[in-house]
């Protein structure tokens, strides 16, 4: 029998009696979604109406079902819980099973026939409850009935677990009930998925807003209180061949190809002028976290769908954007991107007082000499944890 990996694995899924699923949309998976929604989408529209109208008809309206689970595999749902359970025979060799959990049946009764302080009990039914109950299963199967097709004599082995949540308007929980038929008796149909009026193409030169950020650092609150323009931070936990790209809730790590026109050479001869530990005391000594990450830029829904798809990345155009120098959030200094070693760093062309927070802007002018001196270091500006 030919198959496609997609319905394969939908397949896997019930037989293991998977009911929720975790993942992204889109890429790789697109067709995986769209199997799950064919199936489920057929037993929904199917099933549920049939649920519903014969709920209303029998009680009246005021219930509201949901379908949560189709599974081979009914423990998934229905671990520690007790169910009323009515057996209907299709043929000589097998049944159809409609389970009410007897939550459900507290959330039936209490609709029907009045809330009251006596909480139901499967061990204490009374022969009026059984018989509502009862008579509800056979009214269901009954009209779910015309949707199968039954041969007198075939044994059915495979079952679908259909669970179904109930609640009333007077409810404060939902409840589950489990109709469980042979799968061989139903006849689902493939919902055609409507033809997209655009692919993603259509869109790839259009503009998103994202946030790129480079790597981060650690740093004493003796040094950043002495940056100043010109020097260069060097991002120890960065990769030149890498940023991380933060759009609403979406946090990806992606490759770049690297500039080479922003590499600098590597000096290992450097002096130490942000090293001068005299005059320190107990916070200066403290290591803090620093980020850099690009002013917020702009770039296509291909390179997005590029990221996504892991594929290598030319941000050319993005490199000439401003870099922040950001610690627990607040902007200390700016400046322009360069790789050293294989990581990145910033050559910085702006430091922030400390009653600023935004990034530095070329255009802004330059203070008068004759301007007082900014007040010492703020270290109520951030939060700070002392290394372990």
């Amino acid at each position: 029998m030919d198959i496609t990996g997609r319905k394969l694995f939908v397949k896997a899924l019930q037989e293991e009696g998977v009911d929720t699923i975790f993942g992204y949309p889109g890429g790789m998976v697109t067709d995986l979604f769209d199997e799950l929604y064919k199936q489920f989408a057929w037993f929904d529209s199917v099933f549920t109406p049939v649920v519903k109208n014969c709920s209303s008809e029998f009680f009246y309206d005021g219930f509201e079902y949901k379908l949560a689970s189709i599974s081979t595999n009914m423990n998934v749902l229905s671990q520690n819980e007790t169910f009323f359970v009515t057996k209907v025979k299709i043929n000589a060799k097998n049944d159809v099973y409609i389970r009410i959990s007897q939550d459900a049946i507290n959330v039936i009764l209490d609709k029907v026939l009045g809330k009251n302080n006596r909480r139901f009990d499967l061990s204490e039914v009374s022969e009026l409850e059984a018989r509502i109950i009862t008579s509800f299963n056979d009214f269901l199967y009954e009209t779910l009935a015309p949707n199968f097709t039954i041969e007198p004599h075939r044994r059915y082995n495979e079952i679908l677990h259909l669970t179904y949540f109930v609640k009333s308007e007077i409810s404060d929980t939902a409840a589950k009930f489990i109709i469980s038929v042979p799968k061989e008796i139903l006849n689902p149909q493939t919902l055609e998925a409507k033809e997209p009026r655009f692919e993603d193409k259509d869109f790839a030169n259009s503009l998103v807003d994202v946030n790129l950020v480079l790597g981060t650092t650690t740093f004493p609150v003796a040094d950043i209180k002495k940056l100043d323009v010109g020097d260069i931070v060097v991002f120890e936990n960065s990769n030149s061949s890498e940023m991380t790209l933060v759009c609403s809730n979406i946090v990806q790590k992606f490759q770049v190809k690297p500039n080479i026109k922003i590499i600098e050479p590597y000096d290992t001869g450097g002096g130490d002028g942000m090293e001068d530990n005299t005059n320190t005391n107990l916070w200066d000594s403290i290591q803090v976290d620093m980020s850099a990450e690009f002013d917020k830029v702009k770039v296509t829904l291909g390179e997005l769908k590029s990221i996504e798809e892991g594929l290598i990345v030319d941000l050319c155009s993005v490199y000439d954007n401003k870099v922040s120098l950001k610690v627990g959030g607040k902007v200390v200094a700016a400046g322009e991107l360069v790789i050293i070693n294989d990581r990145f760093g910033v050559r910085i062309e702006k430091v922030n007082d400390s009653s600023s927070s935004e990034p530095a802007d070329e255009h802004t002018e330059a203070a008068p000499d004759d301007e007082a001196p900014a007040e010492d270091f703020d270290y109520s500006d951030f939060e700070v944890e002392e290394n372990q």
